[in-house]
């Protein structure tokens, strides 16, 4: 009967028949003006900035209490207050894994989002390498198949999941809350003329309307085990650029900033893994493994102020040692304030 009815079909309803036959049932499609590649902001007073959190709620909770942007709603809730009033903050990605939060953490960045938003603050939650091994299979391949003690750094991820009665792989996936969330996340930002990402910069310098270009065309490809999200010399992944001045001032000068922030190598710039370094006063690495497996730091975070003299003051703020200065430097044409400064957030389908 089969062979009758294939017979008798046209041409073409045998290729709509094929075509539902192996389409999937639902393709993620990222909205790029509601959820651009890049953020850029300008004339901000004051910037915040924090580096890998990887489930650790009580250090992010610790860090955000210290930069005077958030504080829990109670002591050992999984929410909290924006108290940053208009303070940028960006987070450099790498939220999950490792610890026993990863979950909550999403979902307390998603909140104070929100509330920053109407405050007159902003968030800005960039995307991680982690990120990617999160929605790439890679955490789940590794919490089954490592058989080392970093077996259990990924199945404390599904594990966060799991103990709120969420379902990891459902909530994950493109249909998921926490799948469109990662998906639609900026791959950088420029605030104040600093390029804030995750791992660094690219060993093959381009521009950032490139870096986007490249980005959305490996979203829309819907692939995270190749292209940028893999790629071990490009902006998620890299490391030891920082070694290389002549390969940071090409990026510089082709991006068209004064300098990078950046996470993803505790101690990238130092001896010392649990403190916020610079080099070149140009580059700052916050990331400081504030993560308990690590156990570098109890957490810490980057400002950046603009003072008297029109300069730009980078201290680094820790909830449990004294502030230290960075560096201060002449203030970028694009961080003197302005009246308007644009505002932008996530909306997730106003979840």
């Amino acid at each position: 009967m089969t062979k009758k009815i294939l017979k008798n079909c046209s041409p073409f309803l045998l290729l709509v028949a094929l075509f539902f036959a192996v389409s999937p049932a639902f393709a993620f499609k990222r909205d790029w003006k509601a959820y651009p590649a890049w953020i850029e902001v300008t004339g901000v007073k004051r910037v915040c900035a924090v580096g890998d959190i990887h489930g650790s709620f009580d250090q992010m909770a610790d860090t955000f209490k210290a930069l005077g942007v958030a504080e829990r709603t109670a002591p050992d809730a999984f929410t909290y207050e924006w108290i940053g009033k208009d303070t940028v903050l960006v987070l450099v990605g790498d939220y999950t894994d490792r610890g026993l939060y990863s979950k909550q953490v999403y979902d307390a960045i998603h909140d104070l989002q929100k509330k920053a938003a109407k405050a007159g603050g902003q968030v800005i939650a960039l995307m991680g390498n982690h990120e990617i091994m999160m929605i790439n299979g890679q955490v789940k391949e590794w919490a089954q198949t490592l058989k080392s003690h970093k077996k259990q750094h990924y199945q404390n991820t599904i594990d966060s999941f799991t103990r709120d009665g969420v379902n990891y792989d459902e909530a994950i996936s493109e249909r998921g809350f926490y799948g469109q969330m990662i998906r639609n996340m900026p791959l950088f930002a420029v605030v104040n003329g600093y390029f804030f990402v995750h791992g660094g910069i690219n060993n093959r310098p381009i521009t950032k309307s490139t870096l986007a270009a490249d980005f959305m065309d490996d979203i829309e490809r819907g692939n995270f085990k190749k292209g940028i999200f893999m790629n071990h010399d490009m902006v998620l992944w890299n490391r030891d650029w920082w070694d290389d001045q002549n390969l940071l001032e090409r990026n510089l000068k082709l991006l068209g900033v004064s300098g990078i922030v950046f996470g993803h190598t505790p101690g990238a710039l130092g001896s010392d893994k649990g403190k916020i370094a610079s080099k070149y006063d140009k580059i700052v690495s916050i990331d400081i493994g504030m993560n308990p497996v690590y156990g570098f730091s109890n957490g810490g975070g980057l400002e950046i102020l603009a003072v008297a003299g029109n300069k730009l003051q980078f201290k680094a703020i820790y909830p449990d040692k004294n502030p230290e200065h960075i560096f201060t430097v002449p203030m970028p044409a694009s961080a003197y304030p302005q009246t308007n400064r644009k505002h932008w957030m996530y909306n997730y389908n106003n979840k």
